[in-house]
């Protein structure tokens, strides 16, 4: 790659779907904002001259830090607690949605986050993160069966869960039931 990488569009581009990514892992949004920084200060230290062949690289650097700051945070949060210090969590949404969005955001990240860990963030990193099954394997340490396992039964049980609202969700009309009765409209079966 040529030396004249551009950082900032390329922080521009992927830091929302990492900033989501983080999301899933620590409690904050800015704490989540402040790991995707974090790796990409790593990020540019270990690979100066950019290259986008490592964004597998920047996802993993992501995982690491948000689950050390996890880590630190309820080691923390369990100092604090044994010297009677309340500690207010922040309940922020993970999405950062358009005003017009912000219903069917709602319902979808409830719907995401009662999936389990290991599922929530193979579909986080495959949907938002653009990774491939070969990728995120490689980055969480996991099988590629397991991972697509993963992402199959988590698909599965968010269709489960939203199934029922998807012409709503995605702006769609409802399609017309089937007719199965033997008059064409409901005037007929009356007369």
């Amino acid at each position: 790659m040529d030396s004249a990488f551009d950082w900032k569009q390329t922080f521009d581009q992927l830091s929302p779907q990492l900033v989501l990514y983080a999301r899933q892992l620590v409690d904050a949004k800015a704490d989540a904002e402040d790991v995707v920084q974090q790796a990409f200060v790593r990020w540019w230290r270990r690979f100066p001259e950019g290259d986008a062949s490592h964004i597998p690289l920047l996802y993993a650097a992501v995982r690491t830090i948000a689950l050390d700051q996890r880590r630190s945070d309820h080691r923390r949060v369990n100092r604090e607690a044994k010297s009677d210090i309340a500690v207010a969590g922040e309940n922020t949404p993970a999405f950062d949605p358009k005003p017009e969005q912000k219903e069917t955001a709602a319902i979808v990240e409830k719907a995401l986050q009662s999936l389990p860990q290991d599922q929530r963030e193979v579909v986080t990193l495959k949907l938002w993160g653009d990774l491939t099954f070969n990728e995120i394997a490689a980055m969480t340490g996991g099988s590629i069966n397991t991972i697509a396992g993963r992402y199959r039964y988590a698909l599965q049980a968010l269709h489960k869960k939203l199934g029922h609202l998807r012409a709503d969700l995605l702006g769609e009309s409802a399609s017309p039931a089937i007719n199965i009765l033997p008059f064409t409209s409901p005037r007929e079966a009356l007369s």
